[in-house]
C-alpha cells in the first residue's frame, strides 16, 4: 500500500511538472506597446510550434499596419526569451516572469535598447485622446462625408508610393478609417482623429508618425491636401474609387 502511495505521488508530481513547463512556454500570442519617442506602437507577437518541436512566429506592428513579420529565431532558454526579426533588424530580449505569462526586457533595432514588456495574450487596445465636443461632431460630419474608398499616390523625389484608404462609419456615428499602402508594406494601419470641418479634411496616423491635411474637398470624388510625416510636408490628393 505504502509503495502505491509512493508511486501515486511520483506521478502527482510529474504532471505537476509537466503542467509547469507548459505553462512557461513561449507558445502563444504576446502583446506589448513599444514607447519611440512620442510614438506608440502596439506589438504582437504570435510565437507557434511546429510539427517538428522547432519555435517560430511572426510579428505584427498594429498602428504601423505591418503585418506576419516573419521572427526568423524564437529561443527559450533558462526562462529568457529571445526574438530576432531579421527583415527590420530587431531583436527582443527579456526574462519570463514565474507566472509565464509576462516577459520584461528591450527592443533594440538601434544603438539604444527601448524598453518593451510583453504580456501573454491579445493586443492592447489603441491609445487615443478622447475628442472634444467639437471634434466628435466634425467627426460624425466627416462619416457622412467621406465614408468610402479612396486612393492616391505618394510622391517623393523620383519615387512614388500608392496609398489606399478606407472610412466607415463607427456605431456611434463617428468616423473610423484604416489605410493600406503595398509599396510601404502597410495593411490595415488605423487612422484616428478623422474630421471634417469648415470645408477641410483631417486625419491621423499615428503608428506612421505622419498627419493629413486636406484643403479642399469635393464631396464625391477628391480631396487635395498635404500629407506630414518626418519633418516633411508633401503635396496628396485622394481620389474617392466606391462608396461604402
Amino acid at each position: 500500500m505504502a509503495r502505491i502511495c509512493l508511486i501515486m505521488f511520483y506521478l502527482l508530481a510529474a504532471r505537476s511538472l509537466a503542467e509547469a513547463v507548459e505553462t512557461k512556454s513561449p507558445v502563444g500570442d504576446w502583446s506589448g506597446t513599444l514607447q519611440v519617442g512620442q510614438i506608440k506602437l502596439r506589438l504582437l507577437f504570435k510565437i507557434r510550434k511546429t510539427p517538428e518541436g522547432a519555435l517560430t512566429g511572426t510579428l505584427d506592428s498594429l498602428d504601423q499596419g505591418a503585418k506576419d513579420i516573419l521572427i526568423d529565431d524564437v529561443s527559450l532558454k533558462e526562462n529568457k526569451l529571445r526574438l530576432e526579426v531579421k527583415l527590420i533588424q530587431g531583436v527582443f530580449e527579456g526574462a519570463l516572469d514565474e507566472s509565464g505569462n509576462k516577459v520584461s526586457g528591450s527592443w533594440k533595432q538601434t544603438e539604444q535598447p527601448l524598453p518593451l514588456t510583453l504580456v501573454r495574450g491579445a493586443a492592447l487596445q489603441p491609445a487615443t485622446e478622447p475628442l472634444s465636443a467639437a471634434d466628435v461632431a466634425a467627426s460624425k460630419h466627416a462619416a457622412e462625408k467621406l465614408a468610402g474608398a479612396w486612393n492616391a499616390t505618394l510622391k517623393t523625389g523620383a519615387d512614388q508610393y500608392q496609398l489606399a484608404l478606407n472610412i466607415k462609419t463607427n456605431r456611434d456615428g463617428t468616423a473610423a478609417g484604416t489605410l493600406d499602402s503595398p509599396d510601404f508594406g502597410l495593411r490595415d494601419a488605423p487612422l484616428s482623429r478623422i474630421t471634417y470641418k469648415d470645408g477641410k479634411v483631417h486625419f491621423e496616423a499615428l503608428g506612421l508618425g505622419a498627419s493629413y491635411d486636406g484643403v479642399s474637398f469635393n464631396n464625391t470624388t477628391s480631396v487635395t491636401g498635404q500629407w506630414h510625416q518626418a519633418g516633411q510636408t508633401l503635396p496628396l490628393s485622394f481620389t474617392k474609387t466606391h462608396l461604402k
